[in-house]
């Protein structure tokens, strides 16, 4: 016998289902865990104002609040996976791996064109605008320039811009600076290799592993730093003037 309630439950089950269907996609794994110690709602934001960002030798994206450590901590701790407080080459490559296998969004082993059009606009939207807060090397000016008021303005000199801004290499796109033989597709073999250089790259000491101490400063963590300062000395005149009475 069927039951007059069951049209009921059955609205009542399409409807407790709705909400599920609305998550969508879950996001992709991160290297660390994110500084509120919570998974944001969502793809990351080009917003660099008012937050610390970090761009990882792969690309990947980590952001924390100014008052945080800068992001570049939460990358090497999720790197770092026998947490011995230095990354070997296996850990730094297995890292670029798991990363690339987040843009390779087929797995089919390749980043493709339309990949990385996802890459730059999803994953990693910061990596097309500049941040207030990285110091832009100056037009240089020579002897020989003296008089010549348009010489040193119209001489090119190379901007910080996208990835290198927030970065510990001076690569604007990580994605497309492993493309060896510029086809816009990238392979495996081709991200190992890229990363194997980018790991010597970043071994200053060349001791074969990576510790926070020897890896540079970003031109964003250096500028928020430098700011930090002239903030300091900005309390310290305004306490000079109106404090102790």
């Amino acid at each position: 016998m069927t039951s007059k309630f069951s049209p009921l439950l059955g609205l009542l089950m399409a409807c407790t289902a709705l909400p599920a269907l609305a998550q969508g996609p879950a996001l992709p794994p991160r290297s660390g865990p994110p500084p509120s110690g919570e998974e944001p709602a969502g793809p990351p934001s080009g917003r660099t104002v008012g937050q610390s960002v970090f761009f990882s030798p792969s690309g990947e994206v980590f952001k924390a609040p100014l008052k945080d450590p800068y992001p570049v901590a939460l990358w090497f701790a999720g790197a770092d996976t026998d947490k011995d407080g230095a990354l070997s080459p296996e850990e730094f490559q297995a890292d670029a791996m798991r990363f690339f296998a987040i843009v390779d969004r087929d797995g089919k082993g390749v980043i493709t064109s339309q990949d990385n059009t996802f890459y730059e606009t999803e994953l990693a939207p910061e990596i097309t605008g500049f941040s207030p807060m990285v110091a832009q090397p100056k037009t240089p000016r020579r002897a020989e320039d003296e008089g010549d008021k348009n010489a040193a303005a119209n001489r090119y000199v190379k901007s910080v811009q996208g990835a290198a801004q927030f970065g510990l290499i001076n690569e604007p796109q990580p994605i497309r600076a492993a493309d060896a033989n510029f086809d816009y597709r990238i392979t495996a073999e081709e991200w190992t290799r890229a990363t194997s250089q980018r790991f010597r790259l970043l071994d200053a000491n060349k001791d074969g592993k990576l510790t926070p101490d020897e890896l540079p400063k970003t031109p964003l963590q250096r500028g928020l730093e430098q700011r930090a300062v002239e903030r300091e000395k900005e309390q310290k005149k305004k306490g000079g003037l109106f404090g102790g009475w």
